[in-house]
């Protein structure tokens, strides 16, 4: 059997709103320590993590969840899915052990998106998504954006002027939306 390394999907801003996250890691515990993540206990942390997302995301929105999704058995990941709002993607991060594909639209390692609807960019937007950042991708160099997680926003802003991390660690713990996706990567562009 041949696994899909990646695809294209086709959205338009007309239909849904689009957010992206990364690193939530649901039910870990040692994630607090290791990234300095200023909450009392993994329950409090699994909570506001739920509650953002879901002040931000709605029902029919989509999300592209970029990796590090939860720790546990498929039962844990079916109890923190079943809790948050939208319609999810998952791209396989390192720790994205226990997974079952039917959890989510689709799980790849990698997903291609062109976005249209979007009247200040034209035609269409261009984006991968990868869990890991890249030096280059497809067409880096004629606009396409990176969204990325895994280094907890080490190294935002250290890298090309068209990728953002949109890990937890660096966006208070919500996920990013298109529209702050675009936001943060034209003010990178203009330094």
């Amino acid at each position: 059997m041949i696994m899909k390394r990646m695809k294209t999907i086709r959205l338009s801003l007309q239909q849904q709103d689009i957010f992206f996250t990364a690193d939530t890691h649901f039910h870990h515990d040692n994630i607090i320590e290791y990234c300095n993540r200023q909450f009392k206990d993994v329950n409090k942390m699994d909570d506001i993590i739920v509650e953002n997302w879901n002040t931000v995301v709605k029902p029919k929105d989509i999300i592209f969840v970029l990796g590090d999704f939860c720790f546990g058995s498929q039962k844990t990941w079916v109890h923190f899915l079943k809790q948050l709002n939208g319609t999810k993607y998952l791209v396989i991060g390192n720790h994205d052990r226990s997974v079952t594909p039917s959890l989510f639209v689709d799980v790849l390692p990698m997903m291609n998106l062109l976005i249209s609807g979007d009247e200040e960019i034209g035609d269409t937007q261009r984006i991968t998504c990868c869990h890991y950042p890249m030096w280059s991708w497809y067409h880096s160099n004629r606009g396409a954006w990176q969204a990325y997680g895994h280094v907890h926003g080490k190294w935002q802003g250290r890298l090309k002027p068209n990728q953002y991390d949109v890990g937890v660690d660096c966006n208070d713990f919500t996920p990013v939306s298109y529209q702050q996706l675009k936001t943060y990567i034209t003010k990178q562009n203009l330094k």
